[in-house]
């Protein structure tokens, strides 16, 4: 995918929302938490980009967990 680049920030989140991310993901951090899902929220839109190519032609149902 290319170089990975690292950058330290600081936010202010939810912390019930967090703790349930890290739950539903099933990771132990919270940093991993939020990587999970930017990296989730990026796959999806390139899934929406490829089935809008198809014009409809397929059919894809998402399941979750």
């Amino acid at each position: 995918m290319g170089i990975t680049m690292l950058r330290h920030k600081h936010f202010q989140l939810d912390q019930s929302k967090l703790d349930r991310a890290k739950s539903v993901l099933g990771v132990k951090t919270e940093a991993e938490a939020i990587e999970r899902a930017l990296t989730l929220v990026v796959d999806e839109t390139e899934l929406d980009k490829a089935l809008k190519r198809t014009k409809g032609r397929t059919q894809i149902r998402k399941i979750f967990r």
